[in-house]
């Protein structure tokens, strides 16, 4: 689960069978989307010919947490 969190940009909250940090998660969860920003992307090789290409985000505020996906293939759109 951690290697899959990794590689789309999410992240793992382990809860087991504790309600006290599954009440810890959920309010982790509310403030993480009270304070998100999204940004856009637009590459410069326009070739949708199915490579995998690595992204990199860096904030220059270091006490902010980018939380997002390390790469992509450059697949077409499916109709």
């Amino acid at each position: 689960m951690n290697k899959l969190t990794q590689e789309t940009g999410g992240r793992v909250i382990v809860v087991g069978n504790k309600s006290d940090k599954l009440k810890d998660a959920f309010k982790q969860i509310a403030n993480e989307l009270r304070n998100q920003y999204s940004i856009g992307y637009t590459p410069t090789n326009s070739a949708l010919d199915g490579t995998f290409r690595k992204v990199e985000i860096h904030a220059k505020n270091k006490d902010y947490r980018i939380q997002a996906r390390t790469a992509y293939y450059a697949l077409p759109a499916r109709n």
